[in-house]
C-alpha cells in the first residue's frame, strides 16, 4: 500500500488553549503507534486567495490508509472530540493519496 498524507488546515480557538494542548498530546501518542510522520508545519501569515485565514497548516504522512485509519477511527481518538470542538474554531482534513 502507498504512504497516505493528511493535510489539517485549522483556526484554533483562543478560548481553546487547555483543549488544544491536551488534544495534540494524545492526538501525538497516536500518530506515533503507528509511526506516522510530521512533513511540514506552518503558520499563517495571510490569505493570497480568499478571505479565509487559517491559523496553522500540518501535513502528517501515514504508512498506509490503514494506519491512518487505525488513529481516526479509533476508540481513543473518538474520546478526543470534545477536547478537539473546544481547540478549534474550524478544522478541516484532507487525504492526498
Amino acid at each position: 500500500m502507498a504512504k497516505v498524507n493528511l493535510t489539517i488546515v485549522a483556526t484554533l480557538n483562543p478560548n481553546g488553549k487547555e483543549e488544544l494542548s491536551y488534544y495534540l498530546e494524545k492526538v501525538g501518542t497516536l500518530y506515533k503507534k503507528v509511526n506516522a510522520k510530521s512533513v511540514n508545519k506552518f503558520k499563517i501569515t495571510k490569505p493570497l486567495i480568499g478571505d479565509y485565514k487559517p491559523s496553522l497548516v500540518s501535513i502528517m504522512e501515514f504508512e498506509n490508509m490503514d494506519s491512518l485509519n487505525e488513529v481516526f477511527e479509533s476508540n481513543d481518538y473518538k474520546k478526543l472530540l470534545p477536547y478537539r470542538e473546544k481547540a478549534f474554531s474550524k478544522l478541516e482534513g484532507y487525504i492526498s493519496e
